[in-house]
């Protein structure tokens, strides 16, 4: 869908980027400008800078960037249409005829079927042929309101059950396939989930994104648990399980759980601001999610075996990075919240939120644990791990306290254990540079223009001619008139036909319409194209970057004399005196 200029234009006037970006960061005011800790990566210090005036924001640590569009989906993780709609129901905008584009319909048909295929197997958990599921969650002390709420199902043991019911309703085998609800295996398509109690998985707007199943088999070498594959609905790293119903908890504190049952059964204990990773632990836009979500603290409640406890550490130093404060539960007794509350109750569990301590002093008992601290090879190994543990942590006042706390412990000097942790944060630094001076060497591939690295004269001569248009618009006849050859890269290209089309309807350059031909993150190399001023009026480099496009392909091959008569070479030979003179 095309929309219209002034609706654009109406839509920024009416979201200011700082306000919109308020809801979701903490801004710090810089001169004419806004800065903050960049929500689209884990970072310590602020490295995306918002522009009132523009009406922009670009991180310079990871490169994202664009317009309040452009914010909203990648924050909320909308396509475009959908980001425009959430702005226009901000601003109290109705949006103009609705005829949808291809993208955003696929993303509906997707919802959709999801939704549909989660009825059915809802329907199928309360049917006879459901029965082994429905009796293995009661088993787990679930009760039918909290079975119903969840939308939990169950996908019996048939390769084909799913697959013919969707079908009679008219998707396709390529569409339930795309939308990872059928397998295919040597040219066979059959069920995805089979046998399993089946856990819907929503986005914060209530749309099934994905599901979960738990096997009921009993054969080991079936997977316990199967997560959906990821779609263009679906990004695991992006989402948290059960978010849809612990945003709006008036609980200060998030509890991070390690699995689906976990989750459900604090819900139905009370705790409603229980959420879950997607089996896999933690991640850095999980942990920026929840920064965004405006919650104070993250209770994690992770399973107390060893895998638990690697997930738990993990996880405390993304939050850190975040700017989110953690505690940690100690769950003597259970290997889980779900079986520890069915052991000691809900009120044990709440008093063990309230004695819950700091992440930190958390990991620092760790450190102790199994040395005998009145010894000096005790000590020496307390230390040793100590130190390491204690320069990753990037509060400097938590640094001191935990400083003070080591040197308490192991009967050691504060000043001692301070040097030694300094040395260790200078070395972690070096270790850094190079690690960076390394990537410069051996640059990895670029995802969003793979040619780059094979051309990058060619690739640096086209983000010029991008630049220099997208500021001087009246220069494109003589720009389309000088410029021969043609763009070599494939994104750069398509960037400048976008360009060169919007000027030729009668257009100005404008960010924001970019958003309607490219994704989130292209919006992000299209913003640090237009934005480098060395490129925006210098006539001299427009020449020269022609030039190059018009060069490219026009090297001279070693043979290229080959089949040239001996007049010709002659002629050659003459013109090539001439020039050196």
């Amino acid at each position: 869908m095309r929309l219209s200029e002034d609706f654009i234009r109406e839509l920024h006037d009416r979201n200011d980027i700082v306000s919109v970006a308020q809801g979701y960061v903490e801004l710090k005011r810089s001169g004419g400008s806004y800065m903050c800790r960049c929500p689209f990566h884990s970072e310590k210090s602020p490295s995306c800078h918002i522009s009132p005036d523009k009406g922009l924001f670009h991180c310079f640590g990871c490169g994202v960037g664009g317009d309040v569009v452009t914010f909203i989906r990648m924050i909320e993780n909308l396509d475009y249409m959908d980001a425009v709609r959430f702005l226009a129901q901000r601003a109290g905008m109705p949006m103009p005829e609705d005829k949808d584009d291809g993208s955003a319909k696929k993303r509906q048909r997707l919802y959709e079927m999801n939704r549909v295929a989660g009825k059915y197997f809802h329907k199928q958990l309360f049917s006879p042929e459901g029965a082994a599921g429905l009796d293995y969650l009661r088993r787990r002390g679930l009760s039918e309101h909290t079975i119903r709420r969840f939308g939990l199902g169950y996908a019996v043991d048939d390769y084909h059950n799913l697959h013919y019911y969707m079908k009679s309703l008219g998707y396709s085998d390529y569409e339930l396939a795309d939308g990872s609800l059928l397998a295919t295996n040597n040219n066979k398509i059959y069920d995805k989930f089979r046998n399993r109690v089946m856990f819907p998985i929503f986005d914060t707007r209530g749309n099934v994104a994905a599901f979960g199943g738990r096997t009921l088999s009993e054969d080991k070498n079936i997977p316990k648990y199967l997560n959906s594959a990821e779609t263009m609905v679906f990004h695991k790293s992006d989402m948290l399980f059960a978010l849809d119903k612990s945003k709006n908890s008036k609980a200060d504190y998030f509890i991070l759980c390690e699995g689906y049952m976990d989750v459900i059964a604090l819900h139905q204990a009370g705790f409603d601001s229980a959420v879950a990773s997607l089996g896999t632990s933690l991640t850095p836009q999980q942990a920026n999610m929840i920064s965004r979500l405006g919650k104070k603290e993250i209770i994690l409640s992770y399973d107390s075996d060893g895998a638990g406890q690697a997930a738990a550490s993990r996880g405390i130093n993304l939050l850190s990075e975040a700017g989110v404060r953690a505690r940690v539960l100690k769950m003597d007794g259970a290997k889980d919240p779900d079986e520890f509350i069915k052991r000691f109750g809900a009120e044990a569990f709440r008093s063990l939120i309230e004695k819950s301590g700091s992440a930190i002093a958390y990991e620092m008992d760790k450190l102790a644990a199994g040395l005998d601290l009145n010894t000096d090879d005790g000590r020496a190994a307390y230390l040793k791990k100590a130190v390491t543990f204690l320069a990753q942590i990037s509060n400097d006042i938590d640094r001191a306290v935990y400083i003070s706390r080591a040197a308490r412990e192991a009967s050691i000097p504060v000043d001692t254990i301070k040097t030694a942790v300094e040395r260790e944060i200078s070395r972690n630094k070096g270790m850094a540079r190079r690690k960076q001076q390394n990537a410069a060497l051996h640059p990895v591939p670029d995802k969003i223009n793979p040619d780059a690295l094979k051309m990058p004269k060619e690739e640096k001569a086209e983000r010029g001619i991008i630049c220099y248009l997208y500021h001087n618009p009246e220069a494109l006849e003589k720009i389309s008139f000088a410029l021969k050859g043609e763009f070599v890269t494939v994104f750069n290209k398509r960037v400048y036909e976008f360009l060169v089309k919007m000027l030729t309807d009668g257009g100005e350059p404008d960010i924001s319409f970019f958003n309607e031909e490219f994704d989130a993150r292209e919006m992000g190399r299209i913003m640090q194209i237009v934005t480098d001023n060395t490129f925006a009026n210098d006539k001299t480099a427009l020449a020269d970057f022609i030039d190059v496009l018009n060069d490219y392909g026009k090297t001279p091959k070693d043979n290229q004399y080959g089949d040239m008569s001996d007049e010709e070479l002659l002629k050659l030979v003459h013109k090539l005196k001439e020039k050196k003179k």
